[in-house]
């Protein structure tokens, strides 16, 4: 079984009626960053490119504490990232998880000034062709061989997916896909942040 991974919003409000607001990183230096082949301004598309990521440059995203306190292990922030706790970079190295390279990133308290080095960025490498390409319900532009899949009714191709235990499609590069072995590792250490949605 796979399933698309994304962030759990239901547990914003949840947080809320606890008394806590979990951190959301509501913006970043990203922009202002120029890097190798990227040009400045578009560095946050580096997450979706499947050529190697050399020489690392300072990430920053910014909170406020006097908002936000509940650390999360699937950081929210402003661009969407893939961004988990230290901790849950090493059991997925400690379990194998193949296909990943992680980067840090300084999640900087605006408050205060703290400097959170507990995050990382996930960076999937495994870029697939994972539909099943006759079940599936799409629409293609030729003109910029570019793909746009119906909600619900796309599918993954088995065969090819069982290979990995994380990925991303070549054809709709946007989301993360997980295995079951995945879900179950981060449900077993009831980690917060990760929403999963079963896939046909």
């Amino acid at each position: 079984m796979f399933y698309k991974l994304s962030f759990d919003m239901d547990m914003i409000d949840e947080a809320v009626q606890d008394g806590r607001n979990i951190i959301y990183a509501e913006s970043t230096n990203m922009d202002e960053i120029e890097h190798e082949n990227v040009r400045k301004g578009f560095f946050d598309n580096i997450i979706l490119s499947m050529q190697a990521i050399n020489n690392w440059p300072n990430v920053e995203f910014y909170y406020n504490s006097k908002g936000f306190d509940l650390e999360e292990e699937y950081l929210l922030n402003v661009k969407r990232w893939p961004i988990v706790h230290i901790r849950v970079m090493e059991e997925f190295i400690k379990k194998e998880i193949i296909g990943l390279q992680f980067f840090p990133i300084k999640l900087i308290d605006a408050a205060t000034n703290n400097v959170n080095t507990n995050y990382v960025v996930m960076y999937i490498k495994n870029f697939i062709d994972a539909f099943d390409m006759e079940k599936s319900k799409y629409r293609y532009n030729e003109k910029y061989d570019f793909y746009t899949f119906i909600p619900k009714e796309t599918y993954l191709n088995r065969s090819i997916c069982m290979r990995y235990d994380i990925f991303r499609c070549t054809r709709s590069v946007a989301a993360i896909y997980v295995s079951e072995k995945i879900k179950n590792i981060i449900e077993d250490n009831h980690w917060i942040g990760f929403a999963f949605y079963r896939q046909k």
